[in-house]
């Protein structure tokens, strides 16, 4: 049941800049330990940090705030984090009529802000946009969002890099031309153009070249993370694809990245991919290996190399379904997730929580017509081609998540939001389809809620390389704090879960629960934050 069912953005942050508010009465979270801190610690807020948290052994307990919040109880935690998403598709099928070409067109941009908006409504204060065509869009966005012109989290902008024929890097055919550009937003440009999110070096590009590429891509395009393709397959047409780095550059840029402060984000989907980005340095690998079984050898190489896997498991919900004449057709996984996505977590209620209405018609079209086993581009174009190579998923690659999880491989949280029918604002799904992974048969190891909240914090703090400023409650670090209702030890499903109250860089920006700001930090007058009604 969702206790804060509309979302009250604060109209105007009453404390003066510079002015110290103390928290009182809160449950903070340290996730790094996984416990909370004592009943009697409490934080200062001042500009956009944390500038003190009184009752921590060692912390100044004598600083007078100038505002006191009485929290009543509730649970505070650091800002979540959505690490690999794609602002700029904002659609309900990959499979679309001429209808929902049209309506997909028409309410882009309102959808689009809508997933922003609803990034903060559930408490994530940081992204990373892992890949747009246009740069020009996303540049847009983020001015809008700091002028304050709408609501929406800080956004950390991933640039392609990578040789022509590669992933996002190839030539694509009409059916994916069509899909990328009218129902996911994606029109291809010229990749040498300076606002394009790829940059491309030559096939046989030396050491130097990739590095060169890598530079451009930082001081051209303004890249905050570096994407690498892995794809062994054309997306086109699923033959094999020639146009893979060597290792010599794919460890030049990965490198290349480090050197410039920059984390690197591998798109990979086959065992052997996985092991070339342990190899060569890779901060983050995306997705998971479905093509074969990793080995516990591969997971403590892993390991070694301070890797962090960003498994997006939940995109498995929207594009891993039964097709009549393919092998896993009634494999056990295969008919969990039937039974997940029919009667547990539905496409109606992701529509309800996280769509406008306007959209709500097409998605749950979208779910019949797949449930059907109806897989066309405009009733004509089959696509079931693509469709059948990610049925592994239910196979190959949720062993080896359980394998990667059981054995403590580091993830963070993110859902490949902006495939549909994922947002960016579904890290409550995510983590519950994590569960749902997990949960496959009776003991065995499951998502408790220390570990649920390290991922969705420091964990991938960490792998945006933020962790200096974001992920804990500590203090030095940026005043984003999220207040929910409930237990996240007792019960994972509230992280993520719409907030009572959102703190961004120090100032209310949410406030669903009636915070009440009190001058001087003792009984005085009290002054409640002004809402948007």
């Amino acid at each position: 049941m969702n206790d804060h069912p509309e979302t009250h953005f604060v109209d105007e942050h009453v404390p003066e800049d510079g002015a110290r508010v103390i928290l009182r009465n809160g449950r903070f979270v340290d996730v790094i330990n996984g416990r909370y801190f004592g009943p009697e610690v409490s934080v200062v807020l001042q500009g956009d940090r944390i500038a003190a948290m009184p009752g921590v052994p060692g912390q100044d307990s004598d600083m007078r705030p100038d505002f006191a919040i009485d929290l009543g109880g509730r649970t505070v935690l650091p800002g979540l984090f959505n690490t690999h998403c794609h602002i700029n598709m904002a659609s309900t099928t990959m499979l679309p009529r001429l209808g929902d070409i049209s309506l997909n067109k028409k309410h882009r941009e309102r959808q689009r802000a809508k997933n922003m908006a609803e990034c903060l409504a559930h408490g994530i204060t940081n992204i990373r946009d892992a890949y747009t065509e246009d740069l020009r869009c996303n540049w847009a966005l983020r001015e809008e969002i700091s002028r304050g012109e709408m609501p929406g989290p800080r956004i950390v902008q991933s640039v392609v890099v990578g040789p022509p024929g590669s992933y996002l890097a190839e030539k694509l055919g009409v059916v994916l031309r069509i899909m990328g550009s009218a129902t996911l937003g994606i029109t291809r440009i010229d990749h040498s153009r300076s606002e394009a999110g790829v940059v491309e070096f030559s096939i046989d590009a030396t050491a130097g070249e990739v590095r060169d590429a890598v530079d451009r891509a930082i001081d051209e395009r303004g890249a905050e993370a570096i994407k690498i393709g892995e794809q062994r397959e054309n997306m086109s047409n699923r033959k094999p694809n020639s146009t893979i780095m060597r290792i010599d550059q794919l460890e030049a840029l990965s490198n290349q990245a480090s050197r410039r402060g920059k984390k690197t984000l591998m798109h990979h989907t086959s065992v052997e991919s996985f092991r070339r980005g342990v190899r060569a340095g890779v901060s983050t690998l995306s997705h998971l290996p479905f093509d074969a079984s990793l080995t516990k050898e591969d997971v403590e190489a892993f390991k070694a190399a301070e890797c962090i896997m960003e498994p997006t498991i939940s995109v498995a919900y929207g594009i891993t379904w039964k097709i009549k004449g393919d092998p896993l057709f009634d494999h056990p996984e295969m008919n969990r997730l039937t039974q997940y996505r029919d009667k547990v977590y539905t496409y109606a209620a992701l529509a309800d929580e996280y769509y406008l209405p306007e959209l709500r018609d097409s998605l749950i079209w979208s779910y019949k017509n797949k449930a059907s086993g109806k897989f066309k581009v405009l009733g004509l174009l089959n696509m079931s081609r693509m469709f059948r190579y990610y049925t592994q998923q239910v196979w190959h690659g949720f062993d080896n998540f359980r394998l990667l999880f059981e054995h403590g491989a580091r993830m963070a949280l993110s859902n490949d939001g902006g495939i549909p029918p994922c947002t960016p604002a579904m890290m409550a799904f995510e983590l519950d389809f994590f569960d749902f992974v997990l949960g496959r048969e009776p003991g065995m190891k499951r998502l408790s809620g220390a570990e649920a909240a390290r991922i969705a914090t420091i964990n991938s703090a960490c792998s945006m390389g933020l962790e200096k400023d974001f992920g804990s409650i500590e203090p030095g670090k940026m005043a984003d704090l999220v207040i929910i209702d409930g237990d996240p030890f007792e019960d994972p499903h509230v992280l993520g879960s719409r907030v009572a109250a959102l703190f961004m860089d120090g100032r209310l920006r949410i406030n669903n629960c009636g915070l009440e700001i009190q001058q001087g930090g003792a009984d005085q007058q009290e002054m409640p934050a002004r809402v948007d009604g």
